[in-house]
């Protein structure tokens, strides 16, 4: 079973699960609620399809993932450790990569492999959380 943590970008299409390689029931996908809140921005678009489309979508994304998960106490710690790793890796932290750096945190917190369609967003973190390309 490989437990694996969807970024905000994979709420808004399916990723191909086939690129895992594990069988489909193998897989236990989750988000968190920092994903869903980023999500929902797009309920307030100047675009009102893109809006309205935002408010289906996070009717489906609730009754797949419930809430997701919690940014509580021990992603709070887990976030520090992302936080050195990427000043381990001479880069600076800055608040544009905040929201990643949480979801970082909460895949490491709980276990899970972060699965994202832009990884060099998470560029320098691979040696604290497992981030892969779907």
């Amino acid at each position: 079973m490989i437990s694996i943590l969807l970024d905000t970008n994979l709420l808004i299409n399916q990723p191909d699960l086939s690129q895992i390689g594990e069988p489909l029931d193998d897989i236990d996908l989750r988000t968190s609620t920092l994903c869903i809140a980023e999500y929902q921005e797009g309920v307030y678009s100047d675009d009102p399809v893109t809006a309205a489309t935002t408010v289906v979508k996070m009717v489906e994304i609730e009754q797949a993932f419930g809430e997701g998960i919690p940014f509580g106490r021990k992603e709070l710690a887990a976030y520090r450790a992302v936080c050195a790793a990427v000043v381990a890796t001479g880069r600076q932290l800055n608040r544009a990569r905040r929201i990643d750096l949480m979801i970082a945190a909460t895949a490491l917190a709980n276990g899970m492999t972060l699965a994202t369609r832009n990884t060099e967003d998470f560029a320098g973190l691979e040696r604290v959380v497992p981030v892969i390309a779907l």
